[in-house]
């Protein structure tokens, strides 16, 4: 029984334990999130060594539970503390660890913490070029992190201060102006009270004293608002700077003593030396040489404590990785730059090639558009050719029947023995002949006129009604057939926008040619308005009509209905040609089965209005 309950309080213990460590790892974490996120390596709260170990104690758990941002962070933190601490080679291990690491995982944000915490590690070993390459390439990294990590900001602040010591001053402007463009120096006190401490040191070697002093006011307001132990060191080293650099050296001492008088003999590391080699410097611009040379010789001890033999080959080992590593980003970058480069030069080419390819095909394009025209100029000089063939034709075989009359009542009206009835007959013959040998050449000298725009057109406002009045009648004295020629509309005026000559022209063929297909009945001329803008015209008979597979050729030029009736075909040409040129549009009512019909819509009022038109 007693066995029984010496497990249960085993048990109960071990619980109680494994609770008590789970709670204190929590409020660890929490402790370091806190410092993490208020950019401080340790505080008052938390001293440096508890950190370090809450840091290694929580790394596993992080790693385990996959959180590499923090435990990179972490890490990093970690091998800081170490550098201040003076434990050079733990800080070398950890770095080089955490490097390894980091280039396994292939991890951005660990690849450059890493850099950062190498960087310390090279800072603390006073090997300044090899930190100084360590910050920028971890500065320069192509990696996103939280808004809350600063990483960046606080490698700045580390990397200026190396930069000024080396003479490197055209970066330290790069960087400072980089370090100010950040939005986290407008919120984080940390870092404002680090960049003013900075800016002491760059002020005053820049000889700008008064602005020296203003970044040390500002640092001191910030400085006596949250006293941590971390600003102590930096913040008294400025004011001996400062102090110095007005000439207040026994000032400037007592603050260089109190630095390195708190810094405890375990923690003597680089800062110490930093400090110690300044306040040596003094000294002997104060002539006070004894005391110089002890102060120097106790900088050449810690600086042998530093690279002993053990530290160096660490530090080897761990440039050794470094240069390795950064040599597979520097060819990986290189990879890629040359990958960019091809795929940029096959762009090219390719832009090239589609150029080409359009440039040829717009050119075939161009090349068939040439052929057609040129077939379209072939057939059209063809047609030219039949056409005038044609026109040769029919002129010959028109004009040859009047001319014919011509000569024949002409050597009639020579006989002296014919009477003056048919000296009359054969003078009307005469006449009539002569009309219609006028009226073939005219016909032939307005299609060539309205073809190339050399028929004048004077337009004006005219009233349509009178001007169909006037051709009705004129036909009716003209006309050789019984059929009554009529005109009808509802309109007693229609002011119109047209040349009255060509519209009289136009409607003077339409009726003088349905009187050649319509010996008895009617030709009616119409006319109403179609709308606003348009009037519709029509010239209607009750004669032969015309067949239906005639009437789409029926405007085509030399195309007559009756072969042996007279005319040259060309009077509905000359039609289409005028109303076309004034902005309507005739055709032949194909639904009209009880003679023929023409119609053709005329504008009131053309586009543009202009008085005289050459067309």
């Amino acid at each position: 029984m007693i066995k029984k309950a010496s497990y249960i309080l085993i048990i109960s213990l071990s619980i109680s334990l494994l609770l008590h460590s789970e709670n204190r790892n929590e409020d660890h974490l929490s402790t370091l999130k806190r410092l993490i996120d208020a950019n401080l390596p340790y505080d008052s709260l938390a001293p440096m060594d508890s950190v370090i170990s809450w840091g290694e104690q929580i790394s596993p758990m992080l790693e385990e539970e996959n959180q590499m941002e923090l435990f990179f962070v972490t890490k990093q933190l970690v091998v800081h503390l170490y550098s201040l601490r003076g434990s050079i080679g733990r800080s070398i291990d950890e770095a080089r660890r955490m490097y390894e690491k980091a280039i396994d995982m292939d991890y951005d944000l660990g690849i450059a913490l890493s850099s950062v915490a190498i960087g310390n590690a090279y800072y603390c070993s006073n090997m300044l070029p090899e930190a100084i390459a360590s910050y920028r390439e971890a500065i320069h990294y192509p990696v996103t992190v939280s808004d809350d990590n600063c990483f960046r900001e606080r490698a700045i602040l580390q990397l200026v201060p190396i930069l000024m010591k080396e003479g490197k001053m055209e970066e330290v402007e790069t960087y400072r102006t980089m370090f100010m463009k950040s939005a986290a120096v407008q919120t984080s006190k940390v870092l404002q009270f680090f960049a003013l401490v900075t800016d002491v040191s760059y002020y005053i070697h820049r000889n700008e004293i008064e602005k020296a002093h203003d970044s040390l006011l500002k640092a001191e307001q910030i400085y006596e608002s949250d006293r941590q132990p971390y600003f102590y060191d930096f913040f008294y080293y400025a004011q001996g700077q400062y102090y110095e650099a007005i000439g207040e050296y026994q000032q400037a001492l007592q603050y260089y003593d109190d630095v390195l008088g708190k810094i405890p003999r375990k923690m003597r590391s680089i800062n110490y030396l930093q400090v110690a080699y300044t306040k040596a410097n003094l000294l002997v611009k104060l002539d006070n040489k004894v005391d110089a040379a002890h102060l120097y010789d106790e900088i050449s001890a810690i600086t042998d404590s530093i690279v002993v033999p053990s530290y160096a080959h660490r530090i080897n080992s761990l440039r050794a990785s470094f240069q390795e590593n950064r040599m597979k980003i520097e060819n990986k970058v290189e990879a890629n730059r040359i990958f960019f480069g091809e795929l940029l030069i096959g762009l090219v080419l390719l832009t090239v090639i589609v150029y080409l390819a359009m440039h040829i095909r717009k050119q075939n394009k161009k090349i068939v558009e040439s052929t057609a025209l040129l077939e379209q100029s072939k057939q059209e000089a063809e047609n030219a050719m039949r056409t005038k063939s044609l026109l040769l034709s029919n002129m010959s075989h028109e004009i040859r029947t009047p001319l014919s009359a011509l000569s024949g009542f002409s050597n009639l009206l020579t006989e002296q023995e014919l009477d003056a009835e048919t000296r009359r007959q054969c003078g009307e013959i005469i006449q009539q002949n002569s009309d219609l040998l006028l009226k073939l050449i005219d016909d032939v000298i307005d299609l060539s006129n309205l073809e190339i725009g050399n028929m004048e057109f004077n337009f004006g406002y005219h009233d349509a009604i009178a001007i169909c009045h006037n051709v009705v009648d004129t036909v009716n004295k003209v006309k050789q057939t019984q059929a009554d020629v009529l005109f009808e509309t509802s309109m007693d005026s229609l002011e119109l926008y047209t040349d009255d000559s060509r519209l009289q022209q136009l409607l003077i063929n339409l009726l003088i040619n349905a009187t050649k297909f319509t010996p008895q009945g009617s030709i009616t001329l119409e006319i109403h308005k179609q709308s606003e803008t348009d009037v519709f015209f029509s010239v209607t008979d009750t004669g032969c009509g015309i067949p239906l597979e005639k009437q789409s050729k029926i405007f085509n030029r030399f195309e007559k209905l009756n072969e042996s009736a007279q005319g040259t075909g060309l009077g509905l040409s000359i039609c289409q040609l005028i109303i076309e040129r004034i902005g309507g549009k005739i055709w032949i009512d194909s639904s009209y089965t009880s003679g023929c019909r023409f119609c053709f819509v005329h504008p009131i009022n053309p586009v543009g209005e202009e008085k005289e038109v050459q067309a």
